[in-house]
């Protein structure tokens, strides 16, 4: 559970933050925008991505709602990912019988 919190928690931040350092660094001319821009659609997938809810429903700030719910599927992802590779781990390190 923990492991799905922090996921979430770190994906959250970057989303939030990814979207004005690519504005800013669009605007200043520099090759890293493209990257950027890239790292914005995967970080938006699959909720914000594929546009899964009418936008006027979220207007201003309530945009953080479906950015929320979205780093939550990221973070659950995740978590699960990490548990599966931790139990492989400790598997292929357990004294052989």
């Amino acid at each position: 559970m923990l492991a799905a919190f922090l996921w979430t928690a770190v994906h959250f931040l970057a989303s939030v933050l990814i979207v004005p350092a690519t504005l800013k660094i669009g605007a200043a001319g520099s090759g890293l925008a493209g990257l950027l821009t890239e790292a914005t659609r995967v970080l938006y997938f699959p909720i914000l991505g594929l546009a899964l809810y009418p936008r006027h429903w979220f207007p201003g700030r309530w945009i953080y709602i479906p950015i929320a719910g979205n780093s939550l599927v990221w973070g659950l992802g995740l978590a699960a990912v990490t548990l599966a590779l931790l139990a492989l781990y400790r598997r292929s390190r357990a004294p052989k019988r």
